[in-house]
């Protein structure tokens, strides 16, 4: 019987990234979503559930009620808690909380996933392991490179904050912390379905792979650019989108890009593109045509007739009494035939 993980967020984005986090595990976990707290423990005392994901911060009654509720009626289910608040003293009553794992926004998806294996029992799928259950020390030491070359970055270009993320949102290093950690997952969600689209446009353009994305803010700027197939930079300062020092910061964003790519294959990523293979089969709109004789013959037989005198019905049939019949087969009528029958234009009109 699988697992039952209840997600229980009122930002249905969040809910979402979590969910396909627990999915890209291949774990056969069941996983349910509730936008409140008061839907949770509705869902809870109906059917089992092995794993509460909850954030703090819920209409009605908050994640420390919720969970008080929910191990009321499952005593056994196991309890991670979520939290974007910033105060001092809330942000230390949850941490204090008997709460299984505890997260700050933006949340670590390698760290949860990684609790959510080790709380359920279930195979280690995050950290390659050794016998000793250490990280091996070649991962190890390409995984503390990751973060070596964010800290470098960020330092040479003064920036608040860099992450590394993967095309499923998780960040797997980061240096520094987002202006407004809140929204975090928001906004990582938001760059994850614009890199998937770029992505796959820039699959048509040679060297796709070199495209970066500015945004200008009030108070920051952003710079966003893809680190091989699978992952992308986030860069997060003051004056990072300046036109007059963008050269410079870019070439130093290429530089520790090309580190991070070979920390990636070291460690067994692939970090070079697929070739796109052109599909064997196409529609009429599939691509445009460019030559006359690449169209498909019922539709070339139309353009060919684009331009022709149009002819009515009864030039046609006059035309036709002239030329005589050429018809012989018996199932098809003559003009005379059709003349008796009253089926031609001049039988109409006597009618």
């Amino acid at each position: 019987m699988p697992y039952h993980v209840l997600i229980v967020d009122d930002q249905r984005d969040v809910s979402r990234l979590l969910r396909s986090a627990l999915e890209t595990i291949e774990q056969g976990l069941k996983v349910s979503e509730a936008p409140s707290g008061e839907e949770a423990i509705l869902e809870a005392s109906h059917i089992r559930v092995d794993l509460l994901v909850a954030d703090y911060r819920l209409p009605g009654i908050n994640g420390l009620e919720l969970m008080k509720k929910f191990r009321v009626v499952n005593p056994d289910g196991k309890v991670i808690l979520i939290t974007g608040i910033s105060d001092p003293r809330q942000l230390k009553q949850v941490q204090e909380a008997d709460a299984d794992a505890f997260f700050s926004k933006p949340v670590s998806m390698g760290d949860f996933l990684d609790a959510v294996e080790r709380l359920l029992g279930l195979a280690r799928t995050i950290l390659h392991t050794g016998n000793t259950g250490k990280l091996s020390a070649p991962v190890e030491q390409e995984r503390n490179s990751l973060g070596d070359h964010l800290s470098s970055l960020r330092a040479n270009l003064k920036a608040q904050a860099v992450l590394f993320i993967n095309q499923m949102g998780h960040i797997e290093a980061e240096a520094g912390q987002l202006p407004d950690p809140n929204n975090a997952v928001s906004l990582i969600s938001a760059l994850t379905g614009m890199l998937n689209a770029a992505q796959r446009a820039a699959s048509f353009i040679e060297r796709g792979e070199n495209h970066v994305h500015l945004f200008e803010g009030h108070e920051m700027d952003g710079v966003f650019l893809p680190v091989g197939p699978t992952h992308a930079l986030l860069v997060v300062g003051k004056g990072l989108a300046k036109p007059a020092t963008l050269a410079g910061r870019l070439e130093a964003l290429f530089s520790t890009r090309k580190d991070l790519l070979e920390s990636l294959k070291n460690i067994g990523v692939v970090v070079e593109p697929e070739p796109v293979i052109p599909s064997m089969q196409h529609s009429a709109i599939d691509e445009p045509f460019t030559r006359p004789e690449d169209l498909p013959r019922d539709f070339l037989d139309i353009f060919n007739q684009i331009g022709q005198k149009t002819v009515d019905a009864n030039s046609f049939w006059d035309s036709a009494v002239e030329k005589g019949t050429t018809f012989s087969e018996p199932d098809k009528l003559t003009y005379e035939q059709a003349s008796r029958l009253g089926l031609t234009p001049d039988s109409a009109g006597d009618k």
